[in-house]
């Protein structure tokens, strides 16, 4: 009897500290979140002064515009994308098909959700970062600028996809934790994100 209470006190620790790395894991990605939407505000106010400079520009007889404020939406836009991966994930605004999964018990879709999770998501998430890392420390040896006139450099926007990518696949672990705990993988209420 002894030795069962032991084994169940060890259990119940590992599902506390696991659950606990869960959360950590979805505190992470809300702060990227909230990193990408400063991206997103900052990626329209850019847009919009490169198309007004641009006709204002054209006005007033001079340039307002550029190639390194064009390429800075752009680099606001991978930004923005890429850090919000994980939190898609986590509120469950991924695209899904659910011709099927509706009509299923919550036990079989938790069932069909960790085996996606551990079969098809995390595969793919190691599978990008491993062939993105190379790529990016590359770019970061060369200190890899953009071939355009005046443009940006282009290594630490492509340090984005693999930190992209690793939030989506600790949400991944996250998600997989809450199912093996029987529990919902994904938090519905935004967390106050909206």
């Amino acid at each position: 009897m002894r030795g069962w209470l032991s084994w169940a006190e060890r259990s119940l620790n590992w599902a506390d500290r696991s659950l606990s790395w869960a959360e950590r894991i979805d505190a992470l990605n809300r702060l990227a979140a909230r990193l990408a939407r400063w991206a997103l505000l900052l990626m329209l106010a850019l847009g919009t002064w490169n198309v007004v400079g641009r006709y204002v520009g054209l006005a007033v007889g001079r340039n307002l515009s550029s190639n390194a404020l064009i390429e800075g939406q752009w680099h606001l836009f991978d930004l923005m994308v890429l850090l919000a991966l994980g939190y898609a994930l986590q509120t469950d605004d991924h695209v899904r098909v659910d011709v099927l999964q509706s009509r299923w018990s919550p036990r079989r879709q938790g069932r069909v959700e960790l085996a996606a999770t551990l079969g098809l998501l995390l595969p793919f998430v190691l599978v990008v970062l491993i062939t993105s890392v190379a790529p990016t420390l590359r770019s970061w040896q060369l200190w890899e600028v953009s071939p355009d006139p005046g443009g940006l450099p282009r290594y630490w926007v492509k340090s984005l996809i693999p930190l992209g990518f690793l939030l989506l696949g600790l949400q991944g672990v996250a998600q997989a934790i809450r199912l093996l705990h029987g529990r919902p993988p994904t938090s519905h209420d935004h967390g106050g994100e909206g």
